[in-house]
């Protein structure tokens, strides 16, 4: 079994170095942590957490905690599985376990602080989860280390992570608005989370912005899944003063969209112009590729994961905010719109 001295050796620096990388402490040159990173890899080398963590009266693992709809599952959106990929590819280089909750919306009294209480998690990352479903004073007062995904503003001193919604909204609706659309729907969704909110109040901004009427019929809600998606095509299609474009909330109910626009007999783009949002992987490969905003989901799990390893070993953070920033890519599901 490799040790660390064989990590250093393989990766020529020093056994300080590498635990510094391993635990991610002090100034270390970009170009000595993937040394040291690769040299990891190729030894299949893994720290002694248990020792670690006997020694720091710590566990080891941190509990991730997604606010999961009853409709969808973690295993089933491409969202959750990406910012797990991140997350796990920092814990291994940490030596942290993950626990991963599984606790549906359905049970209003769980506790999401639970695992840190009873010492199964050293710390939590929450996802998407409902300000009111968290006591957040008492995450400050029992000083819990805690990373929040898809929420900011919170609280100061609580660190979070989000993507740019408003900017990505902006992107897709300005590039619809620019290529001649007027009458654009949004299907957003049927609760509350902080990400999907700011994408719709950056889409009715714009709309106003650019004095665009949005009619109350224009706005559809989903559930995340792709069923809901289907749904909203089949009343778009029999809107009298039907919409020439929609943009979804979310990939999953864009690509809904999608396939029950064709079941109605919408042409796509022709007759009905698509746009998501999260960057799923699927979206490049459909008929027609759809447009999306993509997010960098990998990176926000390796810097939630970065982040709260720091807080669980005592560490200052860079920063208390991250806002990770978006790329739109049209693609072929919008189409020019020559006339209204």
């Amino acid at each position: 079994m490799a040790t660390q001295k064989d990590v250093a050796r393989l990766a020529d620096v020093s056994f300080i170095t590498v635990s510094r990388v391993i635990n991610d402490k002090g100034n270390v040159k970009p170009d000595t942590r993937e040394r040291v990173l690769k040299a990891i890899k190729e030894l299949n080398y893994y720290p002694n957490s248990f020792a670690q963590g006997l020694t720091a009266n710590r566990v080891n693992t941190i509990a991730v905690m997604p606010h999961l709809s009853n409709a969808v599952g973690v295993e089933e959106t491409s969202y959750y599985r990406r910012l797990l990929i991140g997350i796990e590819k920092y814990c291994m280089q940490a030596g942290f376990d993950i626990l991963l909750s599984t606790q549906r919306e359905r049970d209003e009294h769980f506790d999401f602080l639970r695992p840190y209480y009873q010492r199964k998690a050293d710390g939590l990352i929450l996802l998407g989860i409902d300000k009111a479903h968290i006591d957040y004073q008492k995450v400050l007062e029992d000083e819990i280390p805690c990373v929040i995904i898809g929420e900011h503003g919170t609280h100061p001193e609580i660190c979070h992570l989000d993507s740019d919604n408003s900017w990505g909204t902006r992107l897709i609706s300005e590039y619809l608005i620019n290529h001649g659309h007027r009458r654009i729907a949004y299907l957003h969704v049927d609760r509350w989370t902080q990400d999907t909110t700011d994408r719709l109040e950056s889409f009715k901004r714009i709309l106003g912005e650019r004095r665009i009427e949005f009619p109350e019929e224009y706005l559809l809600y989903g559930d995340f899944t792709m069923e809901s998606g289907r749904t909203a095509a089949r009343k778009i299609a029999s809107m009298k003063n039907r919409p020439t474009a929609v943009i979804a909330a979310t990939d999953l109910m864009a690509l809904g969209l999608l396939e029950g626009a064709s079941e109605v007999g919408l042409r796509i783009p022709e007759d009905l112009s698509i746009a998501g949002f999260d960057g799923h992987e699927i979206t490049a490969y459909t008929n027609p590729p759809l447009a999306t905003v993509v997010q960098d989901l990998e990176g926000m799990g390796y810097e939630a994961a970065r982040s709260l390893i720091r807080q669980i070993h005592g560490e200052p953070l860079d920063k208390r905010e991250i806002i990770f920033p978006v790329v739109f890519e049209p693609r072929g599901s919008i189409h020019a719109c020559s006339s209204e």
